[in-house]
């Protein structure tokens, strides 16, 4: 008797602090929730990231360039941005994504891979080298001036001299950002770790 009396007061107490320390975690995810853009960037700072790409604060919306009809399971995104004409390191960068995608193995149709430039700007020899190296590559023309206003107000606003790499969500909102000069190798593990903790679509 005294033994069951023991043992119920022992499954009692596991249930109150299994309470306890729900509420105390609770508590404390409410307490330090960053409610400025200050703040969170301190926070950040102060935890460290495992990026090796920039953020991109705040987000910047890419919306506008998705198409009418999304299709059934929106994917993640990698683009490489250039409104000049594409030079050997615009190449070089598009090749390095395509590398990055075929490494994702059985991720790899979680992702689509975008080259943003102005058509304008580069001839259709170029355009058909580029697709004929690149398949599946989604080729899509923008303005300097448009590229310019989504990220005008966030931290990867740049003079567009170079060309970038941008890391968009399924929504079309750019999350991280990296030059030409970032490791590619970089890009892949950042690519993988977003994948690994983003819902299954």
């Amino acid at each position: 008797m005294e033994a069951n009396k023991n043992k119920k007061n022992g499954a009692m107490l596991q249930i109150w602090l299994m309470f306890i320390v729900m509420g105390v975690v609770l508590a404390s995810g409410f307490f330090l929730i960053p409610k400025t853009e200050d703040e969170r960037k301190k926070m950040m700072s102060f935890l460290g990231t495992t990026n090796t790409g920039e953020i991109v604060t705040p987000v910047a919306d890419f919306g506008s360039f998705a198409p009418s009809s999304p299709s059934v399971k929106p994917k993640w995104k990698i683009l490489v941005a250039e409104t000049n004409e594409c030079s050997d390191v615009c190449e070089q960068m598009i090749y390095n994504m395509r590398q990055v995608h075929m490494l994702l193995g059985r991720s790899t149709l979680r992702v689509e891979r975008y080259f943003l430039t102005d058509l304008d700007k580069i001839s259709d020899q170029e355009l058909e080298n580029i697709k004929g190296i690149n398949p599946f590559l989604n080729i899509m023309s923008i303005k300097p001036q448009a590229l310019e206003s989504i990220l005008l107000e966030t931290s990867a606003a740049w003079d567009m001299k170079s060309p970038r790499y941008f890391v968009l969500n399924p929504e079309w909102k750019a999350v991280l950002f990296y030059t030409a000069d970032h490791d590619p190798n970089g890009l892949l593990d950042d690519v993988k770790h977003l994948l690994k903790y983003s819902p299954m679509r």
